[in-house]
């Protein structure tokens, strides 16, 4: 039996965004796996995580990504999501 830890942080995935090798403990990863996520949800899941959702009231029951990240970092993932949709429909 070794002393090394059960897993290893120089761990890549084929970046479907690039077509190129990325580790997937980055920030590239994290954010490609979050888009692939995006992707899987309905219009209507992904306006309430862009936007937060509100009681019958109207009320703020959470917040989405435009408040909490900003609303760069929203259309940044949109248009992630976009090229994604786009090389998904590339490759039939």
């Amino acid at each position: 039996m070794t002393d090394e830890a059960p897993y290893s942080r120089s761990t890549t995935a084929l970046s479907e965004l690039t077509g190129q090798p990325v580790n997937t403990w980055s920030e590239e990863w994290r954010v490609e796996c979050e888009v692939r996520a995006l992707l899987k949800m309905s219009k209507a899941e992904r306006d309430a995580f862009f936007n937060g959702r509100k009681d019958e009231n109207g009320k703020s029951i959470d917040r989405g990504v435009v408040a909490i990240r900003g609303v760069k970092a929203a259309e940044t993932l949109k248009a992630l999501m976009e090229q994604l949709q786009e090389i998904r429909s590339r490759k039939g």
